[in-house]
């Protein structure tokens, strides 16, 4: 089995509490990820969001430094995506708050020398760059800038977290792809899901960009009127297929950076998952779209 995972708070997890990303009693580790035939992961460094300015883009480089040590240890298992080398985890670096870059575009650059290849905006609150999913207003123009500036470095950009009005500013002066690691269709009835995941016209719009959107396993964007876990995961990719979006629907767990329902929980889980799907009707077309082939054709076609 094949997998392409959008999301994940892993390092960050593991630098935090001194695990090895080896083998650790995390959602993710390098022993149960090389099981798959092929896994590649995006490994996101959140940066909170009472950091701003050099206290983001130090802590950003101390965690970037931590996650190169953990590849270099397990150089037979992990390599980065860019690396081209036989490994059975591919791993992309990415920076979950653009607040990462320490509100300069030299610090953007500094990034991409750590290998940074994706990043996600904001995160729920406003930074230099724009408003995240719980703060009001739109982009600054330094945000304009910084989005430009990862254009010319080949760095995606990813819209999870962003509020309404960011995304549609976004859209309307940004003509690249559009890509939602860790995002899911606002069809949850729960004020905290509403507010973060995205409404039809913003998919129908990443749609239009050959874009994607990585389902977030998160309790609170996925869960509600009794339904949850499997079955959860089930309405989203139901909602999806009905709305003619199979390239678009894509793997963002969020594992180690929430809740989430026992069904769903660990990567592990996702030979279960995938074939508990298959016996609840969706074909094998769509599932390995959406567990690998929709994220790797994003990337190889715009990133690599």
């Amino acid at each position: 089995m094949r997998i392409f995972d959008l999301h994940c708070d892993t390092i960050g997890e593991c630098f935090k509490q001194g695990k090895s990303l080896k083998k650790n009693d995390l959602h993710i580790d390098l022993e149960r990820l090389s099981k798959y035939k092929s896994y590649t992961q995006v490994f996101a460094i959140w940066i909170p969001d009472e950091y701003r300015g050099e206290q983001a883009f130090s802590y950003f480089n101390v965690v970037a430094d931590f996650f190169a040590g953990e590849i270099n240890k397990n150089k037979d298992i992990i390599s980065l995506c860019s690396d081209n080398k036989k490994t059975p985890v591919k791993a992309i670096l990415a920076a979950e708050g653009g607040s990462a870059c320490g509100g300069t575009i030299e610090g953007l650059y500094r990034l991409k020398e750590k290998g940074v290849s994706l990043i996600t905006l904001t995160w729920n609150a406003q930074n230099e760059i724009a408003s995240g999913a719980f703060s009001e207003g739109g982009f600054t123009r330094f945000g304009k800038e910084f989005v430009k500036e990862c254009e010319k470095l080949n760095i995606a950009i990813d819209v999870s977290h962003l509020n309404r009005e960011s995304f549609w500013q976004l859209v309307r002066f940004y003509d690249g792809p559009l890509l939602a690691s860790h995002s899911n269709a606002d069809i949850v009835d729960n004020p905290y899901g509403k507010k973060r995941n995205l409404t039809a016209e913003q998919i129908g719009e990443i749609h239009k960009r050959n874009g994607i959107v990585g389902l977030n396993f998160c309790r609170d964007f996925i869960e509600s009127d009794n339904i949850e876990g499997i079955a959860s995961l089930k309405r989203q990719i139901e909602y999806f297929a009905e709305n003619g979006w199979e390239d678009v629907v894509s793997v963002g767990a969020d594992y180690d950076g929430c809740e989430v329902h026992s069904d769903l929980n660990g990567v592990e889980k996702l030979t279960s998952v995938y074939d508990n799907l298959l016996i609840s009707g969706f074909s094998n077309s769509l599932l390995d779209k959406m567990f690998y082939e929709n994220a790797n054709r994003f990337f190889d076609y715009n990133y690599r």
